[in-house]
């Protein structure tokens, strides 16, 4: 038996999440831009893991590690979901929302899903999970930047949900929405401010990331900018490097380290909350893409080359100090911004 999801539209984007909700949003009767649907989960980031057993034993990513869910919390959507320790419970219950005509964002590792083409593991990639077909074994997925959809086996499926061979499992990890329409439970105007201010939080505040071994936010940003001092040092300095680069410019981060989206989204977020438009708010964000480009630049200059040019990471540590600076000037601007509707806090009661 073949079952495919009836009307749902994959329209490719520039990051795995973004695009995955602004699509299934759609399916749901709520349009929402795929820059929206990133500014409004709040998911302007940064985290730093430092670990010998993974590779490259150094990465830093440029969003939050909690989007998928924060975008619920902010806007007030209800969503359905949450990880499965057990497979086959894990696709009984993908199975059921497919067979109820739902599509699912599932969480993968890329080095599994043989039509990615990678010999490099990249946990927490969301895609939509639109079909299968009992008979041959395939499971059907909407990707990012893929605008047909890609099958995979369910073997696959499954190791790229939850493997047990590499150290970060997505641990079947899924979210979905209940048939029929969605709308917003609060006016976009006070879910942007409520996604301002806990965006500003998650930069600002210490805390824990929820994944071990990371440290998140503008500290973490400022310990990679003193960290790189050391990395070439590193056995894998060059895929370290290399990885960094592709992190700022190519893997699903919008171009330019998630910063391009979400000037996207204050751009439009503008004709809600017009204060948005003042005080140099996009063309701060802008310059702070195009940094973030710079130091990509750097990076990738460091990992052509056949020997360490120490120089090299104590550039990009410069770059990276400054555009922390930079950053941390832009929160300020947000939450004072968002606290103007008495709304600071963690922005989700």
């Amino acid at each position: 038996m073949r079952v495919m999801v009836d009307g749902f539209e994959h329209r490719p984007g520039e990051h795995c999440a973004s695009t995955a909700l602004s699509n299934i949003l759609a399916f749901h009767d709520l349009p929402l831009s795929e820059a929206m649907v990133f500014g409004l989960a709040g998911g302007l980031g940064f985290f730093l893991i430092r670990d010998e057993a993974l590779s490259p034993t150094r990465m830093f990513h440029g969003r939050t590690l909690t989007l998928e869910t924060d975008l619920c919390a902010y806007a007030g959507l209800p969503a359905l979901g949450g990880a499965e320790a057990d497979d086959e419970r894990a696709w009984s219950s993908l199975k059921a929302q497919l067979d109820a005509g739902v599509p699912v964002m599932l969480s993968t590792d890329t080095f599994y899903l043989g039509y990615q083409n990678t010999k490099s593991h990249f946990p927490g990639h969301r895609a939509v999970a639109v079909g299968y077909d009992d008979s041959s074994g395939e499971v059907f997925i909407a990707d990012r930047k893929l605008s047909e959809y890609q099958s995979v086996s369910r073997e696959e499926l499954r190791r790229a949900r939850n493997a047990d061979d590499y150290p970060v499992s997505c641990e079947n990890e899924y979210q979905y929405f209940a048939t029929g329409s969605l709308a917003l439970r609060r006016p976009l105007a006070q879910g942007i401010r409520r996604a301002l201010a806990g965006n500003a939080a998650w930069m600002l505040e210490p805390g824990e990331t929820g994944m071990p071994g990371a440290e998140k936010g503008l500290a973490a940003m400022r310990r990679l900018a003193d960290d790189f001092a050391t990395w070439g040092d590193l056995g894998d300095w060059s895929w370290a490097a290399r990885f960094g680069y592709q992190i700022i410019i190519k893997r699903g981060s919008g171009g330019l380290f998630f910063r391009s989206l979400y000037r996207d989204f204050l751009s439009e977020a503008a004709r809600e909350v017009p204060a948005l438009g003042e005080e140099g708010l996009l063309e701060g964000i802008d310059a702070i893409a195009r940094g973030w480009g710079d130091v990509a630049e750097v990076l990738k200059v460091q990992s052509e080359r056949e020997t360490c040019d120490p120089r090299l990471f104590d550039e990009a540590g410069s770059r990276v100090a400054e555009l922390a600076d930079r950053e941390e000037k832009l929160f300020r601007q947000l939450a004072k911004l968002a606290g103007e509707d008495r709304l600071w806090g963690d922005g989700k009661d």
